[in-house]
């Protein structure tokens, strides 16, 4: 059989007549996610509703049938939720009945006319051309394959009819199976054995002849196309001239076959014996002579041609092995539908070919294929039926003969076993088995796959890197996969077994959600254009199969070898293949791609390693290392007194920190000359979350790009170590704990330290907004705490002013206040509404707040009161959130960030997202933070390892999420407790590293967070409250973050906008600026009124996406000197004062949502933004009866009273005098 996939299509349901009628589910993708839960409601039974058995039915006791098949579904399938979907999505995936018939009818008319070709007699190549040229009155290309043979007396082309015209693939073997593009129905032409010559093996004879052979077939089927009702195009299978097959599609006029949404590839074979299978094997050489440039004297010397001897031996095979795998369905029940499980898993992650049809191609231009793997599904199915007949029997004498190198026994699968169970032990087997060592498949004499007798197990070893030998121990079914291509198989394999295993519901994310866009799936990704002259002998280039394909090689091997242990994968994918017409073809449109996507998957713990060590400098290696590397390398002596070969790779800043893996592969790949043109997505996404560098190193003492966070980590602990030094206070500090974005590194933008004593002369206004760290201060049990809430805050404020006056002595410099928060009033004598704030002499702020427990228990006292009941619960509100959950979140995300480096970085792209969107003021950073963390601590994919890969995983799962019918469950708890461990088992060595699956959410607390959500969302339907429940095993009920942000309107609005987003970011093949800004960019159009700010008064205009220098800069005429930018600043507005946390804009925001309530909703950006969007309340615009104390400024109307709007806008101008430039209406 072929290493072609041989499988029909896994489309889109609502593309087919047939079903459309009954669902308009699409299967394979969900792009409304909504439709995949509506695939799996409708499951009433068939034949009227369940009343009509009667009353009494539904409750009688279950027979010990029905009890025993709910067992054995629990025990086949995993669970009944699971069963029960997999039955759905199976309705789907075969083709109608309907449609068999008219794809029946059109292979019986396709053999009538390929049987009645008539034959060309043995001639020249020329002459041959000629001749079928002169035949069909029209020219016809051939699609030849390097070397072409030369013309030689000896060597006659012809053209016979065909000995048999074999189906093949999956429709015989009925695990056809439907996928976005075409249904593909496969066959093969035997080409008559005396056509070729013992020697047609080499220098590409046998295969301009099979060329001939297709060519002849394509250009009579092509004058036949009206009858057939089919057109006739060239394909490249994998993008290799030597595998190419003719497509055919349906005619306009062929409405019956459109239907189907199937194409007929067909294939060319030799039959089995045609050539010694000796000559075929993988360590001989079949391109040497002249034909290469080589003399005879060479020969021995010559590389093996492997890839190029499987192509010729597979061409026999697919009929073999088309019965092997027949009798194996035969023999395990469950087989095909495993196999068809297994394709579809396949499909979702790229891999096996994928031919879309052309009204489909912007639809699906997002989905890329692995490169190499066109044949996958048929590969899995041999290694299922692999695993099911096991593998050959080893013994002593037959070990000691080398006749199955490495080869050791397993234990087989079960022809008993659920297709879900076979399913799983492929996924299994996958994961753990290394194909590095030769796998060989168990010989089946019996289907015509005998062992072959001379080929020695011993040629496979060192030809191929990964190895899986069929049962005639021929062909390697791995022969034409990239290395890198397999591991990746393998390591989503390993992801899928995670997530079997869990117990968790990811039926979706198995079989439904593609998961094969580059950006969603690796931690880097870069576009590049092949060198198609990559470096390398003609040997292996020729036997790679085109300079598109060695080049893919090349790429693949050098930039993993750059990486070394820094990647787990790289892998490399490709566009969805094209069929080509004859007159594409002859223009040269090869369907070999020339613009790839290179995937990396990071290794967290060695990516971003600054030194790579290599070998000694007397090293048999050493000469190696400094040949790939180039100028580069070189030799340096470490403190522990070793001298190595080594690259230092330059590092600056934290940024540059996060480029080395890309700095590595792009020098790797041009040092190498294996492409050009190379754009990293990574690097679009660099300065961002950074504050313009012009700005930076005038304001900055220390720019925190190149020292990150640590600065401000500096600052708190030496603020820490004062306080719980303080002896002077009547009660000594017992604990210091944070409570800050920052201080876990996950603020938007690091703070810098800055010389306070410059504001209003070297600090523009536009830098001026200092953030506020809260810090959490814990005092000593003592009797001497009143048991009154009023006079415990009026304590607390007299213990910050003795505060302030301790750490005054202690901290020269420090500037300190007790400051009331903003919405402090003095009827709120319960509320804890004081701090001390702290500025210190670096530019560094806190809030020191003191924690007293037994606030909680007199606020849960004062509840029982009725008239202080909405008083207190709103003071146990914000006692709640600043002293248990606060310092809870903070220590547990703060564990998170140590053991996922890439969790930060993540946070503040997502959050720098949300912002630019303008919606800072509807979600609080705590959400954000955990939405964030519920991308890391999952079983549906890996961990990201970079910020760039987290933002497109949020992205995703904000698009995914249907937050109506479902919590997020978020196991902050048991994720916080594993990443303890596994900090303290790598200072002890590392010896008892935890595995790599995700945490799960305990399955007790799970059904109370089910039960909690239900009640919500019966209680409130509207969504006014909870609209996100992001659940953590200690907030069940998500009343921490979420409780009254966002509503249902700002929520919706998010999911379209991330779906948008992900669009967007998957169109081009790599990520650019422009396209980053253009994400970053708010559409103000969507609001009915904008507030422009004026951007020189805004305090964090430098924040802003696009800042203009001209808003901090005053104009200038002409330089002193050229080369020297000495523009003065603009006279500041604010003064030289220092006010920690001031931001006028967020005041302004905060005034105007006070003031006119729910008259309309404001969005704006806290990030420097210079819009603030306002949509009006829909129920306020319309018409209504005049009362007494309105909510809102009305206007005489026909009907009543309406919201003045204008009124309104005027108010805010004036409000906002000085800092709103413009309002803008909608027209």
């Amino acid at each position: 059989m072929s290493d072609e996939d041989l499988d029909g299509g896994f489309e889109d349901v609502e593309d087919d007549e047939s079903i459309r009628a009954g669902s308009k589910t699409e299967v394979n993708e969900i792009d409304d996610d909504d439709a995949a839960k509506n695939t799996y409601e409708r499951m009433a039974p068939e034949g009227g509703s369940a009343s009509s058995h009667g009353t009494s039915s539904l409750y009688t006791l279950p027979s010990n049938e029905e009890i025993h098949g709910l067992q054995e579904t629990s025990d086949l399938y995993m669970n009944n939720m699971f069963k029960l979907q997999l039955d759905e999505m199976l309705k789907y995936i075969h083709p109608s009945g309907g449609h068999k018939q008219a794809i029946e009818h059109l292979l019986r008319s396709l053999q009538a006319c390929i049987m009645c070709v008539p034959k060309i007699d043995p001639q020249p190549l020329s002459k041959a051309v000629q001749e079928l040229t002169s035949r069909v009155g029209h020219s016809v290309h051939i699609p030849l394959v390097e070397p072409v043979p030369r013309e030689d007396p000896a060597y006659m082309i012809a053209f016979e009819p065909p000995e048999a015209l074999n189906l093949v693939g999956s429709w015989p073997l009925h695990t056809v199976t439907r996928r976005v593009g075409e249904m593909d129905v496969d066959m093969e032409v035997v080409m008559p054995s005396k056509l070729f010559q013992e020697k047609d093996t080499l220098n590409a004879r046998y295969f301009t002849k099979r060329a001939f052979y297709l060519a002849v077939i394509l250009a009579y089927v092509e004058q036949n196309h009206a009858a057939l009702g089919v057109r006739a195009e060239w394909l490249y299978v994998g993008g290799d001239p030597r595998r190419s097959c003719l497509v055919l599609r349906p005619t306009p006029e062929a409405h019956d076959l459109i239907k189907t949404h199937t194409v007929v590839r067909i294939h060319a074979a030799h039959a089995p014996g045609t050539f010694p299978t000796s000559r075929l094997a993988p360590n001989r050489n079949n391109m040497r002579g002249s034909a290469i440039g080589a003399s005879d004297q060479d020969t021995a010397s010559l590389p093996p041609t492997p890839i190029y001897n499987a192509c010729i031996a597979a061409e026999s095979l697919r009929l073999a092995h088309l019965v092997y795998l027949h009798a194996t369905s035969e023999w395990c029940k469950g087989f095909a539908e495993a196999c068809q499980l297994l394709k579809i898993w396949a499909t979702q992650r790229g891999f096996g070919a994928l031919h879309l049809l052309h009204e489909h191609d912007d639809k699906h231009a997002t989905r890329r294929v692995v490169a190499g793997t066109d044949d996958a599904r048929f590969v899995l199915c041999m290694v299922l039926a692999h695993l099911l007949h096991g593998e050959p029997k080893v013994t002593d004498t037959n070990m000691e003969a080398g006749s199955y190198p490495g080869v050791r026994m397993r234990t087989k699968l079960s022809p008993g076993l659920s297709s879900v169970q076979l399913f799983r032990g492929v996924l299994e087997y996958l994961a753990k088995n290394s194909f590095a060592t030769p796998v060989w498949m168990k010989a089946q004499p019996s289907y015509g796959l005998a062992p072959a007798t001379d080929i020695s197990p011993a040629s496979f070893a060192g030809v191929f890197e990964r190895t899986l030998v069929d049962p005639s121990g021929c062909v390697n079914l791995f022969a034409h996969w990239p290395a890198a291509s397999v591991d990746l198989l393998q390591l989503d394999a390993a992801q899928s077994m995670r997530m079997l295993s869990d117990g968790s519901d990811h039926f979706a994310d198995l079989f439904l959600v593609p998961q094969c866009t580059p950006l969603q799936r690796f931690d880097e990704t870069a576009s590049m254009h092949l060198n198609l002259h990559a470096r390398g002998s003609l040997v292996h280039r020729l036997d790679a199969g085109s300079p598109s394909l060695w080049a893919i090689r090349r790429v693949l091997d050098v930039s993993g070898h750059a990486l070394g242990r820094r990647a787990r994968v790289v892998a490399i994918c490709t566009n969805p293949q094209k069929t080509c017409t004859t007159e594409q073809q002859a223009s040269g449109g090869s369907a070999s791609p020339k613009i790839v996507e290179l995937g990396m998957w990071l290794n967290a713990e060695h990516a971003w390693h600054q030194v790579e060590h290599g070998p000694s400098p007397d090293s048999p290696d050493a000469a190696a290392f400094r040949a790939f590397w180039g100028s580069v390398a070189e030799l340096r002596r470490f403190r522990d007194g070793r001298v190595r070969e080594s690259i230092v790779w330059p590092v600056s800043t934290l940024a540059q920190r996060q480029s080395i893996p890309r700095q590595i592969v792009r020098y790797a790949l041009t040092q190498h000359a294996c492409a050009k043109r190379i754009r990293f997505s990574g690097d679009a996404f660099v300065g961002w979350l950074d504050v313009p560098t012009s700005l930076a190193q005038r304001v900055y003492s220390k720019d925190p790009s190149v020292h990150g966070f640590q600065l401000l980590q500096t600052a708190y602990d030496t603020l820490a170590r004062e306080l719980r030094a303080m002896d002077e206070l009547p009660l000594s500090v017992t604990g210091v704990t944070p409570a800050a974005d920052a201080l876990r590194s996950m603020s938007v933008f690091v703070p810098g330290p800055r010389d306070v004593t410059e504001w209003g002369h070297d600090v523009p206004d536009v830098m001026t907004y200092v953030p506020v760290h809260d810090v959490i201060i814990t005092m000593e049990s003592s009797g001497q705490w009143p048991d009154d809430l009023a006079a415990i805050q009026e304590m607390k404020t007299a213990l910050y002013e003795r505060m302030a006056d301790v750490l005054s002595r202690r901290m020269p410099g420090t500037k300190m206040q007790v400051v009331y928060d903003s919405d402090a009033t003095a009827h709120d004598a319960i509320y804890d509404q004081t701090c001390l704030q702290i500025l210190m002499p670096t530019g560094f702020a806190f809030a020191l707040r003191v924690h007293h427990d037994r606030e909680q228990v007199l606020l849960h006292r004062l509840l029982n009161d009725k008239h202080a009941r909405a008083r207190a619960q709103a003071a146990l509100r914000r006692y709640d959130m600043r002293f248990v959950h606060a310092p809870t979140h903070h220590a547990a995300l703060q564990a998170l960030q140590d053991h996922f480096p890439a969790l930060g970085p993540t946070v503040r792209f997502v959050r720098r997202w949300f912002a630019s969107q303008l919606l800072s003021t509807h979600f609080r950073a705590e959400a954000i933070e955990l939405l964030c963390v519920a991308v890391f601590l999952t079983n549906a994919h890996g961990p990201p390892t970079t910020g760039m890969h987290g933002f497109v995983r949020a992205l995703d799962l904000l698009a995914r999420w249907d937050w109506r019918e479902t919590p997020l469950l978020i196991p902050l708890e048991n994720a916080t407790r594993l990443a303890h461990h596994r900090k303290a088992a790598l200072s002890d060595g590392g010896s008892a590293l935890p595995d790599e699956t995700a945490p799960a959410f305990p399955a007790a607390q799970r059904a109370d967070v089910e039960q909690h959500f239900r009640t919500i969302r019966a209680r409130d339907p509207a969504f006014r409250h909870s609209t996100w429940v992001l659940a953590t095993e200690m907030d069940l009920d998500s009343k921490a973050w979420t409780h009254s942000a966002p509503t249902a309107m700002v929520a919706d609005g998010v999911r379209q906008l991330a779906k948008r987003s992900l669009h967007v970011l998957k169109q081009d093949t790599s990520i650019s600026t422009p396209l980053v800004r253009m994400l970053m960019t708010p559409a103000v159009e969507a609001y009915d009124f904008v507030v422009h700010v004026q951007p020189s008064l805004h305090v964090r205009y430098a924040e802003s996406i696009a800042p203009d220098s001209t808003h901090w800069l005053a104009t200038r005429k002409k330089r002193v000197y050229a080369n020297l930018d000495d523009t003065p600043l603009r006279p500041s507005v604010y003064g030289s004062e220092v006010r920690p946390g001031f931001d006028p804009v967020y005041e302004f925001v905060t005034m105007l949502q006070t003031i006119y309530g729910d008259a309309f909703v404001l969005f704006y950006d806290e990030f420097g933004g210079t819009v603030i969007g306002g949509l009006w309340n829909t129920a306020y615009t319309k018409p209504h009866t005049f009362k007494v104390s309105l909510p809102y400024t009305s206007r005489p109307h026909a009907k009543g009273v309406v919201l003045n709007r204008p009124a309104i806008l005027a108010e805010i101008q004036r409000l906002g005098q000085g800092i709103v430039e413009r309002i803008d209406t909608k027209t």
